[in-house]
């Protein structure tokens, strides 16, 4: 069953449930005047509760669904052009923003991207309607530094800095947020997970 019928029975189902206590509060309210409806009136407001909750959930589940499937779509295309590569995915920082404008004045990214790294280069990738775009390239033979960096701003979090030369041999920076999983928000700190990454990247920077 897709997420969208997943979404829909719940959806019926809360109805339902709504309505089976608002007909059975009318049918004892018409036999019996006399009855105390005050728990009806409880079971609704918990019934209510409980059924704007599921849906903010199933709600919330099905954004991160989509997410992830967008992960997933880029992640395939990318490897089909180079399936060797290992794919990190990221949120980019206004630095990063800036430096594409500069270099693509036509592209803005977006929430999400996804860092390729291969054999001989490392390349931001972005999925723009169904296309997997890239949007830039640095050479490993180019790189200089890799390293963290603590950003303050839009997410105050630990960046990745990649520190590079430009074709022009100009010195430029690429610094982005990792994700902890494709289709999740949620952003990597300091700690075993972000410092291994760069101590591959480290790595990969020297062998290439």
């Amino acid at each position: 069953m897709s997420v969208a019928r997943r979404f829909a029975a719940l959806r019926w189902t809360i109805v339902g449930i709504w309505v089976a206590l608002l007909v059975t509060r009318i049918v004892v309210s018409t036999t019996a005047p006399e009855s105390d409806l005050s728990y009806f009136g409880v079971l609704e407001a918990v019934a209510i509760t409980g059924g704007l909750v599921l849906i903010a959930v199933a709600v919330l589940r099905a954004r991160a669904i989509r997410r992830r499937r967008a992960d997933e779509a880029l992640a395939l295309a990318i490897r089909r052009i180079d399936p060797t590569v290992w794919l990190v995915p990221s949120v980019p920082t206004q630095e990063l923003r800036d430096a594409v404008r500069d270099a693509r004045p036509e592209a803005a990214l977006g929430q999400r991207v996804t860092w390729a790294f291969g054999a001989t280069e490392a390349s931001l990738w972005e999925l723009e309607e169904r296309r997997a775009t890239r949007l830039l390239v640095i050479r490993w033979s180019r790189m200089v530094h890799v390293g963290l960096e603590d950003v303050v701003g839009e997410r105050s979090a630990t960046a990745i800095a990649l520190h590079y030369v430009r074709p022009d041999d100009t010195t430029a920076v690429a610094t982005f947020f990792v994700r902890s999983a494709p289709g999740s928000q949620r952003l990597l700190g300091r700690g075993p997970r972000l410092e291994r990454l760069v101590a591959d990247l480290a790595r990969e920077r020297i062998v290439a």
